[in-house]
């Protein structure tokens, strides 16, 4: 599926809204099945570089435009071919179970979820990274 945009673009800003960008660490995985299966299992602050967790996970950059949706940054530098052939091998991301967004985020950017439901979310790939879509 292919994001378009229609807006014709205005030459003319006339207020700057907020960078709202955080960088974070994701757990993939389903929360209920011990971090087996797919979707995120765990967002939480980076983890130290010497930590290690036997679970797959990555760096995230999270943008939120205000009043739109979460956009999930993920540097392919960053990604293990392991991670990418399980979870980046189609242009959607299964989430099999919901998780939760951490409340600090949630009440710092004022999300109007707390909560991200299970489905199929689009997944964009680009020379660099790959963007995950979270609507609300």
């Amino acid at each position: 599926m292919l994001r378009i945009d229609n807006k014709v673009f205005a030459p003319m800003i006339t207020r700057a809204l907020p960078v709202r960008e955080v960088e974070m660490e994701v757990v993939f995985g389903t929360p209920s099945k011990n971090c087996e299966g797919t979707g995120v299992c765990l967002l939480t602050e980076r983890l130290p570089k010497r930590h290690i967790i036997t679970c797959p996970h990555a760096p995230v950059i999270i943008h939120y435009p205000p009043g739109r949706e979460l956009i999930f940054r993920f540097i392919k530098s960053h990604l293990t071919e392991a991670v990418v052939e399980q979870y980046f091998n189609t242009n959607h991301f299964l989430v099999e179970e919901a998780f939760r967004l951490p409340l600090p985020l949630v009440r710092r950017w004022r999300l109007p979820v707390r909560l991200v439901k299970p489905g199929h979310y689009l997944l964009e790939e680009y020379s660099r990274e790959w963007r995950l879509y979270i609507p609300f």
